[in-house]
């Protein structure tokens, strides 16, 4: 009876760490100069319903680093953004909550300690990067917490490796996953914080994360980092 429950709770355990492997994005909304679409979604490439209230900062800025306005609409299809100006690269916060855990049934959207029976809890924190025009400005970290930085000024090219720098609380970080998704991690930073990726044709989706256990938070018991840079390819 114990090694059946232990199973059952190892099991829901990870069903709720899978659905917490989400990540938020931008796409340009076809025909639509400077109009942009936030998406919310997890594996299998599966889209799930977004919370526009979650997105806390979206910023955009020209190839001189100079701050765009960025108006946002919310129709039944979610979040439209509008950037006034030429944008050279746009960013977004997403803060997808806290989920908190029990020995039996579902995550549950509250702090642990608003969750009788709680075991454990994870703060889930998305940052997201959309690069809209190579340009020197693009390969300079704009201060995310947990941040991808590609390293150099040129458009990436179909199948061709390209060098990407992952940052975690301004400095480099080393062995941090990087891949098309969480279930398709492809390579490691190395002890610089530097790897690789290959683009495939037209729009990509750079995945990196790292969780991290605590035990001095009162609200969470780890905190997961997830990013997306999202680029098209030539």
């Amino acid at each position: 009876m114990k090694k059946f429950t232990s199973m059952l709770v190892l099991g829901l355990l990870t069903v709720s760490s899978a659905a917490l492997a989400h990540t938020a994005w931008l796409e340009a909304v076809p025909g639509k100069a400077g109009t942009y679409r936030v998406f919310f979604g997890g594996h299998a490439g599966k889209l799930e319903t977004l919370d526009p209230a979650k997105a806390k900062t979206i910023d955009a800025m020209d190839a001189k680093g100079r701050t765009l306005k960025v108006t946002r609409t919310v129709d039944r299809d979610g979040l439209l953004l509008r950037v006034n100006g030429s944008p050279a690269l746009i960013t977004m916060h997403y803060d997808n909550g806290i989920h908190t855990k029990t020995a039996t049934g579902p995550s549950i959207p509250k702090p642990m300690k608003e969750v009788p029976g709680a075991v454990s809890a994870t703060n889930a924190v998305k940052y997201h990067k959309t690069v809209v025009t190579w340009v020197p400005i693009v390969t300079r970290p704009v201060g995310q917490p947990f941040e991808v930085v590609p390293m150099d000024a040129t458009q990436p090219r179909v199948g061709q490796l390209m060098r990407i720098l992952v940052r975690m609380d301004g400095k480099p970080a080393a062995g941090i996953k990087v891949g098309r998704g969480e279930d398709n991690a492809e390579a490691v930073t190395d002890a610089n914080g530097v790897t690789t990726f290959t683009p495939k044709a037209g729009f990509n989706k750079v995945w990196a994360g790292k969780r991290i256990e605590t035990t001095t938070e009162p609200h969470y018991t780890q905190l997961s980092y997830e990013y997306l840079l999202g680029f098209n390819a030539r």
